[in-house]
């Protein structure tokens, strides 16, 4: 009895007594939703209707907005492809096609996989092959009922099947993927939807508790097996929603991943996220509500969460518009004009963010309504939202990665040059800064008067460094060291086709065929859709007279991708290699029809 006694004690959780939730251990497991239904079933059914609960499922009618809505056809003007959704039984399918006149040049059709987003804004739409994951060239916005070509694919930037769903994506519109070591994009499992441990924390060590018999009593005392974020303090309690209700550009700290945040940490612990800020502002993106409530005043006067208005177990969409109201009148008296009592009509409108077309967001500045209109001025820099005080390293990786990824300002390169002069050397940011500067010369020099310290950084970050540093000395015919580095990356991500491909790519350029194609053989077991590993292999076909199979491999990557040139190109010289100058003819007006300016012109008139 005594020994029982002292154990309940120590479970007992006072705050003197412990400072760290015992889930925060990383082999802690989680356990999915399904357990915490055993005990929390009231709580789970009303969670699974939320928006957080339907964000991610497989692509069935259950789950699909477009299950009971009109299959809408979105054309592409600039690319000239044309998307069609359609049911088969209860799987759906994407369809990709062109048309001249009422032929049909082109189709490819992918069954979908997965449906994410949870519907009350939009259904984007994820296929898999292999366990890679990628984003499909169709969305449907369920606010106006219309289908479109989804965020960023739009004005020219259609990457069709291509965009890969890193973790960076997934791990806020999902669960806890198990994603493959070694890899960008590939899961060996992905749960369906965002489930309680996103915000509670790993569910193993307090199941474990609980089935012991160690109950305890949360009216008086915390639980550490498990976090309850309403019992943290508020700057915590903040960081469990900001984690993924913060959209911007994102820098992991040191030995951090995007799956290394666990509620009750400090969030600037594990990243920073960045939003470019303007003079006169007030413009917003979809994932900001976190940016857009700190500048309230509600905010900044009270201690106020998100929690104080939203229940995260109970859909918005089932709450009538009192509800909110009742928040306000907590603090607030009501209008003085008394025309109304829906506060949020007024000091939260809906209103359409920057990055989302069809949308209209509920905007959390909670401001006074004005008739000001503001315009965006001069751009005053990145900040980082969620810390006051970030690194320099942490904002030249950010200018960098905002470069890369979203805006190819020159001044975004000054700035990350500026701040990495300013900080501790880090060997992988100066490898991107002169990369994207495209400076060869001193790309060069850095590397070779610099060692690196490969304990500091993240096998992603090491590969994507050396592989560029195998791309700009091979551009400098340093091809003993390039293809150390080429090696280098594809050993320490595996499973990154693309890194594959480059390396694949330089061992034929130097004259290496069959290790070449050993490289491209790997990429095509791991991956079969990727045109460029067909086309190589095509060549290789070619440089060793096995025309027929080459010709098959490249129709296979133009089925792929019907504009893809070099595909042609290769089929080009297949056919004139193989005397078929009437062949070639053919493939050469195709090429023409897709870049009318291509020297395929002088090349058709010498034939």
């Amino acid at each position: 009895m005594i020994v029982t006694c002292l154990l309940f004690a120590c479970q007992r959780g006072e705050v003197s007594t412990y400072t760290t939730y015992l889930n925060h251990n990383d082999t802690v497991k989680y356990v999915g939703k399904e357990e915490c239904r055993m005990c929390h079933s009231e709580i789970y059914d009303s969670y699974m209707q939320t928006g957080m609960g339907q964000s991610f499922h497989f692509a069935v009618k259950e789950h699909s907005a477009l299950a009971n809505s009109q299959m809408h056809i979105i054309y592409d003007t600039i690319k000239n492809l044309s998307y069609q959704p359609f049911w088969k039984n209860d799987s759906l399918y994407i369809k990709e096609f062109r048309l001249n006149g009422k032929d049909t040049t082109h189709q490819l059709i992918k069954k979908v996989d997965y449906k994410i987003g949870s519907g009350q804004h939009t259904n984007s739409h994820l296929f898999e092959v292999n366990g890679y994951v990628h984003q499909m060239p169709y969305t449907y916005y369920t606010q106006d009922k219309l289908a479109d070509l989804p965020p960023g694919f739009e004005d020219g930037q259609n990457t069709r099947f291509s965009r890969e769903i890193g973790l960076e994506c997934m791990s806020c519109h999902n669960a806890h993927p198990n994603h493959e070591s070694g890899s960008l994009n590939k899961y060996n499992s992905i749960p369906q939807g965002i489930d309680c441990e996103k915000c509670h924390g790993p569910g193993e060590v307090h199941i474990k508790q609980k089935l012991a018999g160690h109950l305890i009593d949360t009216s008086k005392y915390i639980d550490y097996s498990i976090v309850n974020p309403a019992k943290l303090p508020i700057d915590l309690q903040f960081d469990v929603c900001q984690r993924c209700h913060l959209q911007g550009t994102s820098i992991l700290a040191e030995g951090k991943t995007f799956t290394s945040f666990k509620p009750g940490m400090k969030l600037s612990d594990i990243m920073d996220t960045y939003l470019p800020k303007y003079e006169h502002d007030n413009s917003f993106i979809m994932a900001s509500h976190v940016d857009r409530l700190k500048q309230s005043a509600c905010f900044q006067n009270a201690e106020m969460t998100c929690v104080t208005c939203h229940n995260p177990h109970k859909s918005v969409t089932t709450l009538k518009a009192t509800y909110f109201d009742a928040k306000c009148m907590q603090c607030h008296d009501v209008c003085k004009d008394e025309k109304t009592q829906n506060c949020t009509d007024c000091h939260m409108p809906k209103s359409t963010s920057t990055d989302i077309m069809h949308v209209a967001i509920t905007d959390h500045k909670i401001a006074i309504p004005s008739d000001e209109k503001n315009q965006k001025g001069a751009f005053l820099g990145l900040f980082a939202i969620n810390n006051s005080n970030p690194t320099h390293l942490s904002k030249a990786k950010a200018y960098l990665k905002r470069y890369e990824s979203f805006e190819s300002s020159q001044f975004y390169l000054d700035s990350a040059f500026k701040y990495l002069q300013t900080s501790e050397n880090n060997f992988t940011s100066y490898i991107q800064y002169y990369y994207l500067k495209n400076d060869a010369k001193g790309f060069v020099s850095f590397v070779m008067s610099n060692d690196v310290d490969s304990s500091k950084y993240t096998q992603s970050d090491l590969a994507m460094a050396y592989s560029r540093i195998g791309e700009v000395f091979a551009s400098q015919n340093m091809n003993t060291n390039a293809e150390l580095y080429f090696k280098i990356s594809v050993d320490l991500m595996p499973f990154v086709i693309d890194y594959k491909i480059k390396y694949g790519s330089f061992l034929l350029n130097i004259n290496k065929k069959t290790i070449a194609s050993s490289v491209f053989h790997e990429a095509l077991k791991l991956n079969p859709t990727i045109k460029e590993v067909h086309l190589n292999l095509g060549y290789i076909d070619i440089l060793s007279g096995d025309f027929q199979l080459a010709e098959s491999r490249l129709k296979q990557a133009i089925a792929l991708d019907p504009d893809y040139i070099l595909a042609y190109e290769n089929l080009v010289l297949s056919s004139q290699l193989q005397n078929k100058f009437d062949e070639a003819k053919v493939y050469l007006n195709k090429i023409l029809e897709i870049a009318p300016n291509h020297k395929a012109k002088l090349i058709l008139e010498k034939l």
